[in-house]
């Protein structure tokens, strides 16, 4: 495993890192706008969870990523189960700003909202603190009224978290909040067929030393080709709801970077490795909840470099 230190903090984090979301298991949830969906990726079985969990730690991943809205907490209850007597060996990241109450989901970043949601996740959790805590998903408004930022303050200061940030939305929230000195990380989409953050965003967070989480390198599992256009999901499954058009868009994309391919670099293994060596990026959050995928994922590390070829190819690819 290559380690990497997040920005200006002194966490020392693998490289390849492990996304959460997946074990939270199915849930339903009703959102303003949206209606009553899928906001889950299927059941799972917890035991699993467990075992995927301690592989990880034998393998050197050492980064986990949660949320409370992950299943309606359970993401972080079965965290808390996993690193029970190792905590000391993982540095935790979890999230605030939305939840859900009898089915019915909520978004609010004010202040004594945040603080009650991270008392609730530290006691899923069976922490005293976190290493890492982002609002997730804060609109601009949120980030003007600055309750959120207050909040991220006071829970450092009450040492419920060491570090703060924000899981952002547009690359440009992501420079404004750099300038401003207020985030140590931030956790933004980054993949092989859209890496726009190196317009702007990977070189300020160079330039001010803020640490990068990449999510959504997968692109919801079709980028690694295991899933084609046709592929049906449960209705537990938020991957029910996505359009055909966006199915059949990843899938082509997944089907031209084939020729980067072979037997020293599957195509999972591709997208992890081109997101890794990007200037900027710090850990790759790999999203699953099966040991099979996560090794897989986490052998991108050893795979031969990609050649300017490559890249010359992939920036095709990209359009």
């Amino acid at each position: 495993m290559q380690y990497r230190t997040l920005g200006r903090t002194d966490l020392e984090v693998s490289a390849v890192s492990l996304g959460a979301w997946e074990i939270g298991g199915a849930v339903t949830l009703t959102f303003d706008g949206l209606g009553t969906i899928a906001h889950g990726w299927g059941s799972t079985n917890d035991d699993a969870s467990l075992d995927l969990i301690a592989r990880c730690r034998e393998a050197g991943v050492n980064f986990i990523d949660t949320a409370p809205i992950y299943g309606d907490g359970h993401s972080e209850e079965v965290i808390g189960r996993a690193l029970a007597g190792c905590r000391d060996e993982w540095i935790v990241c979890t999230k605030g700003g939305h939840g859900a109450v009898e089915g019915k989901a909520w978004t609010d970043f004010s202040r004594e909202k945040l603080l009650w949601q991270m008392d609730e996740s530290l006691r899923r959790l069976g922490m005293d603190h976190v290493d890492l805590y982002l609002l997730h998903g804060p609109s601009a408004d949120d980030i003007a009224r600055g309750e959120c930022l207050e909040a991220m303050e006071t829970m450092r200061s009450q040492g419920k978290t060491r570090f703060v940030g924000v899981s952002i939305g547009s690359n440009e929230m992501g420079v404004g909040l750099i300038e401003r000195g207020v985030v140590d990380v931030l956790q933004q989409s980054i993949n092989i067929i859209g890496s726009d953050a190196t317009d702007a965003l990977l070189p300020a967070a160079v330039e001010h030393n803020v640490g990068i989480v990449a999510r959504g390198v997968f692109g919801q599992g079709f980028l690694p080709g295991t899933l084609k256009p046709d592929a049906t999901f449960n209705d537990d499954d938020r991957r029910s709801w996505q359009s055909a058009e966006s199915r059949q868009a990843l899938a082509a994309k997944a089907d031209a970077l084939r020729a980067l391919t072979g037997e020293q670099r599957s195509l999972a293994q591709l997208c992890v490795q081109y997101v890794l060596q990007l200037t900027g990026v710090t850990t790759v959050i790999a999203g699953t909840s099966k040991w099979p995928h996560m090794q897989e994922n986490l052998g991108a590390v050893d795979c031969p470099p990609l050649t300017d070829e490559d890249l010359r190819l992939i920036a095709q690819i990209q359009g």
